[in-house]
């Protein structure tokens, strides 16, 4: 970095390279904490139980005499989020103090809970200097290590969308990304090309459009940073299906009349723009070009990165984002994140593995062949390769021992700390007659009858049918690109053979007769997007909105049973 012209880098500029400079020094702790990453985890448990033994909780389950791992399992339950509802509710409708921790609670990340109510998640300021040393410098550290430092100066594409609310007790509530925009609002168009409107929209706002118009404008775009990597694809599927109406917009300094925006938020985006004739120019030439060829790095020549959770039921988007940038594209794939902290980090760029990051949080572990039995919880150091476990943790934020109801998979080591994979969550799993389908299962029958059969699979969802006999699976798909000679019983057996082969006990009942042939349906086109819109409506921030792969729900079963496509079906 010693050739870097100080005297020409932007505030952007600046701000990357103190991260990359910080994050080497990130990159070296964590690896000395691979060497021995029990003794890290340990010694930070032991400091959360100290810092706040006199809170309420605290002082409930005995914190003060408790001096090892062994003795905070006599004395402290494992936890669901009911178990602190009542403290949550205290604090944010009270201004209560002092109940679940000593640290100084920041933020309350908002996120779905039983029955659709929303949870409040705790969100300390310790958390948060996790999130950024993590977050931040050690990626910005990873991405310099093999990508140089000519992506520091330029704004980046920040797909990430935020709503924030002020509680009774004066904290914020909404989602953490929110935070960005606190942290540097001065500055924010020199970080990132979309404006406030498109970071923290109108509900009635199309901010496709919005992260798009002002993405295409420039051409020196290096990276994209997304909370789940399908939000990347929708954004270049809506350019692709609408790049006339940007271009001609582009060009004239407007916006159309048809794209969904409130007044006054049209009004405030037209004084920020202005026309680009030359830029339009440019931008027509290559759409008229076609799609046929990777076309991100027409659009942004110096584009090679995307960040963004991908992996789990995320994984399969990754080869269609390719099918735009072309193979050679890099990807920083987050490790398991939630409200609740970073469990865990990506050491390298292109790899879906991740290892646990010993300072973050303390992880416990129940290997899912105990299920139920958290007599039999383990810590990371005992993890054994190849088995899959639910995850526990005590955080910086006043969780202890907390159920995540996630599901990952010691996928190796790296020196002595493990590497994991998301898999699915616990709350996503169905039965019918005894069997056990999750997440992992319905994805891998959709996707391989994608590849299988050569069609665009958009997004799927999956419901147990218990009206008929034999009862049965039935999946609910929005597809493009059918093939001319490709019906609809074609898909829907080879699917059925598919999902068969995910499971042995799932596959002899379907062959047996004990459960009926896997169902199919067809969904309108944008289904998904439509649902998404709904979501965000209702409050929901769009980087927290996944699409449903199981509809338990009466109410979200009806609403995709009438976007049915009777063309297709």
């Amino acid at each position: 970095m010693s050739n870097i012209d100080m005297s020409k880098l932007t505030f952007s500029g600046k701000l990357n390279l103190k991260f990359i400079g910080d994050g080497e020094k990130v990159y070296k702790g964590l690896m000395e904490m691979t060497k021995d990453p029990m003794k890290y985890n340990t010694e930070l448990l032991m400091r959360i139980i100290e810092d706040n033994k006199d809170t309420e909780y605290g002082k409930k389950y005995d914190f003060a005499n408790i001096k090892s791992i062994e003795d905070y399992r006599k004395k402290v339950p494992i936890t669901a989020y009911d178990d602190y509802a009542e403290y949550i509710y205290r604090a944010t409708e009270k201004g209560e103090k002092n109940l679940l921790s000593n640290y100084h609670t920041t933020h309350y990340a908002k996120s779905s809970g039983t029955m659709g109510n929303p949870k409040r998640i705790p969100v300390s300021k310790e958390s948060l200097d996790i999130n950024n040393k993590y977050n931040y410098a050690f990626r910005a550290f990873i991405t310099a290590q093999l990508l140089g430092t000519d992506w520091i100066n330029a704004p980046f594409l920040n797909l990430i969308e935020s709503f924030v609310s002020k509680l009774k007790s004066g904290d914020n509530y909404g989602s953490i990304s929110g935070k960005l925009v606190d942290n540097f609002e001065g500055n924010l168009s020199d970080i990132v090309t979309s404006p406030i409107e498109g970071l923290m929209p109108n509900t009635d706002t199309d901010t496709r459009y919005v992260h798009a118009r002002f993405a295409l404008i420039r051409d020196d775009i290096t990276y994209t940073v997304s909370s789940f990597v399908s939000l990347f694809l929708e954004l270049l599927r809506y350019i692709k299906d609408n790049w006339e109406i940007l271009v001609d917009d582009i060009e004239k300094g407007t916006i159309n009349e048809n794209v969904r925006i409130p007044d006054h938020t049209r009004e405030s985006l037209l004084t920020k723009i202005e026309p680009m004739p030359e830029r339009a120019k440019e931008l027509r030439k290559i759409f008229e070009e076609g799609f046929n060829e990777p076309i991100v790095k027409k659009i942004w020549p110096q584009m090679s990165v995307l960040v963004g959770i991908g992996t789990g039921g995320f994984s399969d988007y990754l080869e269609k984002i390719k099918e735009f940038t072309g193979p050679d594209f890099n990807f920083f794939l987050v490790g398991l994140t939630a409200s609740e902290g970073m469990f865990s980090i990506p050491f390298e760029l292109n790899n879906n593995e991740s290892i646990l990051i010993p300072d973050s949080m303390f992880y416990e572990f129940l290997a899912l062949e105990n299920q139920g039995d958290y007599s039999k919880v383990i810590t990371m150091d005992q993890m054994e390769v190849g088995k899959d476990y639910e995850v526990i943790t005590t955080n910086l934020s006043g969780f202890y021992r907390y159920r995540m109801k996630d599901v990952v998979r010691c996928v190796g080591k790296l020196n002595s700390v493990p590497k994991i994979e998301f898999l699915y969550r616990l709350d996503q799993c169905m039965s019918l007659t005894g069997e056990k389908v999750n997440e992992e299962n319905l994805r891998d029958a959709a996707y391989r009858t994608e590849r299988d059969l050569g069609f665009d699979l958009i997004d799927f969802s999956v419901y147990p049918d218990k009206d008929i006999s034999p009862m049965r699976y039935v999946y609910l798909m929005e597809v493009q690109d059918l093939p001319d000679n490709l019906s609809k019983e074609d898909i829907q057996d080879k699917l059925n053979e598919n999902f068969c082969l995910t499971d042995p006990v799932l596959g002899y009942k379907i062959e047996k007769g004990m459960i009926g042939k896997t169902g199919l349906y067809f969904l309108q086109p944008e289904t998904y997007l439509l649902y998404k819109e709904l979501r965000v409506a209702h409050g929901t921030s769009s980087a927290q909105v996944k699409p449903p792969r199981i509809l338990r729900d009466e109410p979200i079963r009806k609403f995709f049973s009438v976007l049915l496509d009777d063309e297709l079906n």
